[in-house]
């Protein structure tokens, strides 16, 4: 896969993602991992540093995580060889075309606080590709609309410090309606959702169109 892929990288991406970002996501990682059974199948889209794999590993038959940044993808390996975790794997994919991979070939298809940093022409087809593979999906991202003042100018902090094209994605992904808006564009139905992170991030469990 990776020949023909151009990676993007962030200034955070890697050690430092891995450092700061990922023990902040801790409380949501376990709460994507109560909902995953035993000897499930799942795939991560912006699969990150592999932290909410590895949080999964001791539950899940197999996981693959696919990134865009090789920075992320070395990190996620080499953690992964320190954790010894040989069920998970990682590719360097883009997501908006995951056509290696066979239809419904996952039980679960997820991804955390990623679909908002995405351009907005790529979001549908990254979440089109996750109902494709997964017989459910879970998704966490920001909730729209953030529930205060001040915690919405937390947020747009935070994500202006990601920089410039960061910070863009996440304004128009709020703007256009955010997750709420795309799972009804997909005609998603909701399973579940649960909010966390003092109510500013929440979290969907849908079912794929092919499973409705």
């Amino acid at each position: 896969m990776e020949a023909n892929i151009r990676a993007q990288n962030h200034f955070y991406d890697g050690w430092i993602y891995r450092s700061f970002i990922d023990p902040s996501l801790a409380g949501i990682r376990r709460r994507v991992a109560a909902l995953v059974p035993n000897g499930s199948k799942v795939i991560d889209i912006g699969c990150g540093t592999g932290d909410q794999l590895f949080y999964l590993a001791g539950q899940i038959s197999a996981g693959l995580g696919i990134e865009l940044s090789n920075s992320m993808i070395k990190t996620a390996e080499q953690q992964g060889r320190l954790g010894n975790y040989k069920n998970c794997e990682f590719q360097l994919a883009d997501a908006t075309n995951l056509s290696h991979l066979e239809d419904q070939s996952f039980d679960y298809a997820m991804s955390s606080m990623v679909i908002h940093e995405m351009p907005e022409p790529s979001r549908l087809p990254v979440l089109k590709e996750m109902t494709r593979l997964g017989k459910q999906i879970i998704l966490v991202d920001w909730i729209n609309p953030q529930p205060s003042f001040w915690k919405n100018a937390g947020t747009h902090f935070v994500e202006r410090m990601a920089g410039k094209n960061h910070y863009s994605g996440f304004r128009s992904f709020m703007k256009t309606g955010g997750m709420q808006a795309l799972i009804e564009k997909l005609a998603l139905e909701i399973v579940e959702t649960q909010i966390t992170s003092k109510g500013t991030i929440q979290l969907w469990l849908c079912q794929s169109p092919a499973e409705t």
